[in-house]
C-alpha cells in the first residue's frame, strides 16, 4: 500500500470515527432533550423557519443582526415540523459540520507535517472533547464558523503549498461563507488574506492577483451583508447598532445597572478572560500543548513548512484578537462561574471559545509529535510530557465539571437551563395558556400580536405557527396596531415596559380581558389577552 492509499485510508477512518461519535451523541442528547434548550439556538431555528412560516415571508425575515448562512441552509429542513420544534433541522448541520472539521483538521496535521500521527493526534483533540461534542449537536452559529475556519485553513494551506488554483477557488468559497457565518468570520477572512499576500509575495506566484482575487472574496460577505441591510432596513450598519446588536445589549446592560462590562477598559483583563474562555472549551492541557506547539512550529518549522505555520498563525490569532478587543471595547461579555467577583454564579457567552477549536488541536498535535521525535534520540525530551500536568487549570473550580459530567452539564447546557429559569418562565406559562385558549376556542386562523422577543420562547414552549404571530418584522402591520389594535388580532402578548405595552397597554385593560400573567424577578409582568 502506497502512501496516498495509506492518506486515503486514514481520511475514511476519520469521516467513519468522527460521525459515529457525533451521531450517536446526538441521539442521546436528543433523547434527553439536551440539544434544543438555549433560546439563541432556539430562535435561528425559528429564524430559519420563519423565512416562509411568517405574516409577511421572505428574506427580510432574517433579521439585521445575525448573520445569515445558517438561516438559509437549514431553511429546507424547517419545513419538517418535527426538525423544527425538536431543532434537529439546525442540529443536522453541526453534526455534518463536526464530521467535516474532523477531516479539515487531520488532512492540514498531514500537510502541514507530512506525519500521519499528527492529523490523527488533532483529530482526536478535537473529536475526544466532551464540551465540543455536546456543542456540535445543538443548532448554534459556532459549529459552522468553526468548520468554516477550519476548511479555509485547509485550503490556504493547500494553496500555499502548491500553488494550484483549486484549492484557492475553494479557499475563496469558505472565506465567503465564514464571513457569512460569524462576525469572528470577518477577522479570520481579513488576517488570512494578510498571510496569502505574504506567500505569494515570497514565492512570486502572481502575487498581485493572488492578493486582489482572494481580497474581494473576503469582502464579498461583509458587503452581501451591508447591501441586504441597507434595501431591508434603510442603513448599510444597521446590524452594528440595532435592536438585538451587541451594541444595544451594552447600552441596555448601562441602563438598568449603571456599570460597564467587567472586561471593559482593561487590556490584560481582556485577554485573561478569554483566555481562560478558550481554556474551558478545549480543555487546559491541550491549550498549554498548543502555546508550546505554537513556539515550537516558529522555531522548528522548515521552510516548506513555514508557509502553513503562517496561514495556522493568522487562523489562530484573528479570533483570539477580535475576542479579547470586543471584549475589552465593551461590546460582549463573557462570564463563567467563579470569573468575575461580582458575578460569580453567571454564565453568558462561553461557546465564543469554541472558535479556536479549528486551530488550537494542530498546536497541540505538533508539539506532542515533536517531543516524540526529539525524545527519540534523547530521553529527557520525554520529560516535557509531564508539563502540562504541573501547568496551572486557569478555569475557575466553580466552572469545572468532572469528566463524566463534561457532556451532559457543561456551561454550555447550563447556561441554556440558567436561562429557562432565569427569565423564560412567565413566556413559557404564557405560551401554555395561549395554545390551550386556542384549543378551548377551536381558533386556527386568529393572530397573536406580540414582539420577535416573545415570539421565540412562544413557539418553543407550546408549537404554533409563526405566521400566526405579528411583530415588528411585519412592519406594516405591527405599526398599524401600534396605533389601533385591528379586528384580526384576537390575542395579545406584552411585558410591561415594551413597546406595546406602552402603545396599547390601557386598551388592552379595557377591550380585552387577560387571560394569564406571569412575572420572574428579572421581567416585567408578561400578560396574555384576548379580545372580548
Amino acid at each position: 500500500m502506497n502512501a496516498v492509499d495509506y492518506t486515503r485510508r486514514d481520511g475514511n477512518s476519520v469521516v467513519t470515527i468522527s460521525a459515529v461519535i457525533i451521531v450517536n451523541a446526538f441521539l442521546f442528547l436528543l433523547y434527553t432533550n439536551q440539544t434544543y434548550v438555549h433560546i439563541d439556538a432556539i430562535a435561528h431555528v425559528n429564524k430559519a423557519r420563519g423565512l416562509f412560516d411568517n405574516y409577511t415571508p421572505g428574506l427580510k425575515q432574517l433579521g439585521s443582526i445575525w448573520l445569515p448562512l445558517q438561516h438559509l441552509l437549514i431553511a429546507p429542513l424547517t419545513w419538517s415540523d418535527t426538525l423544527w420544534t425538536t431543532g434537529a433541522a439546525g442540529s443536522l448541520l453541526s453534526i455534518a459540520c463536526f464530521i467535516g472539521t474532523s477531516y479539515f483538521l487531520f488532512a492540514i496535521g498531514l500537510a502541514w507535517t507530512g506525519s500521519r500521527i499528527v492529523g490523527w493526534m488533532a483529530f482526536l483533540f478535537f473529536a475526544l472533547n466532551p464540551r465540543l461534542i455536546y456543542l456540535f449537536t445543538t443548532p448554534f452559529t459556532e459549529p459552522l464558523m468553526i468548520f468554516c475556519a477550519a476548511g479555509l485553513a485547509y485550503y490556504v494551506a493547500e494553496w500555499a503549498r502548491t500553488h494550484k488554483w483549486r484549492p484557492f477557488g475553494m479557499a475563496a468559497l469558505l472565506v465567503i461563507a465564514g464571513t457569512l457565518t460569524r462576525y469572528e468570520g470577518w477577522a479570520i477572512a481579513a488576517a488570512t488574506a494578510v498571510a496569502i499576500a505574504i506567500v505569494a509575495r515570497r514565492d512570486k506566484v502572481k502575487p498581485a492577483a493572488s492578493t486582489i482575487l482572494f481580497a474581494g472574496a473576503a469582502a464579498a460577505g461583509p458587503m452581501l451583508w451591508m447591501l441586504y441591510n441597507m434595501v431591508y432596513f434603510e442603513d448599510p450598519l444597521f446590524f452594528t447598532f440595532g435592536r438585538g446588536s451587541a451594541s444595544d445589549y451594552a447600552q441596555e446592560y448601562f441602563f438598568r445597572t449603571g456599570q460597564t462590562y467587567a472586561t471593559a477598559g482593561n487590556w490584560w483583563g481582556s485577554f485573561t478572560t478569554y483566555f481562560i474562555d478558550v481554556a474551558y472549551c478545549l480543555n487546559p492541557g491541550v491549550v498549554w500543548l498548543a502555546i508550546g506547539g505554537l513556539i515550537l512550529s516558529l522555531a522548528l518549522a522548515s521552510s516548506r513548512q513555514s508557509r502553513v505555520t503562517l496561514v495556522l498563525l493568522a487562523s489562530a490569532g484573528a479570533p483570539f484578537a477580535f475576542y479579547v478587543f470586543n471584549l475589552y471595547s465593551n461590546t460582549v461579555p463573557i462570564l463563567m462561574p467563579g470569573l468575575v467577583e461580582s458575578q460569580r454564579d453567571s454564565i453568558f457567552n462561553v461557546r465564543y471559545g469554541t472558535v479556536m477549536a479549528a486551530t488550537l488541536p494542530l498546536f497541540a498535535a505538533f508539539a506532542l509529535y515533536t517531543i516524540f521525535r526529539k525524545a527519540e534520540r534523547r530521553r529527557a525530551f520525554s520529560l516535557f510530557l509531564l508539563a502540562p500536568l504541573f501547568l496551572p487549570n486557569p478555569v475557575p473550580e466553580a466552572s469545572q465539571e468532572a469528566m463524566n459530567e463534561q457532556l451532559t452539564k457543561n456551561l454550555f447546557y447550563t447556561e441554556g437551563i440558567h436561562n429557562q429559569g432565569f427569565w423564560m418562565p412567565p413566556f413559557v406559562e404564557v405560551a401554555e395558556r395561549l395554545k390551550a385558549d386556542m384549543d378551548a376556542k377551536a381558533d386556527s386562523a386568529s393572530f397573536i400580536l406580540t414582539n420577535t422577543r416573545i415570539v421565540h420562547p412562544v413557539v418553543w414552549a407550546a408549537p404554533i405557527p409563526m405566521r400566526r404571530f405579528i411583530h415588528e418584522m411585519n412592519k406594516e402591520r405591527w405599526v398599524e396596531n401600534l396605533n389601533q389594535i385591528d379586528p384580526g388580532i384576537r390575542w395579545v402578548i406584552t411585558e410591561e415596559g415594551d413597546q406595546l405595552w406602552h402603545a396599547q397597554g390601557r386598551t388592552l385593560e379595557r377591550e380585552f380581558d387577560e387571560v394569564a400573567r406571569a412575572k420572574t424577578p428579572t421581567t416585567g409582568t408578561v400578560h396574555l389577552y384576548r379580545r372580548r
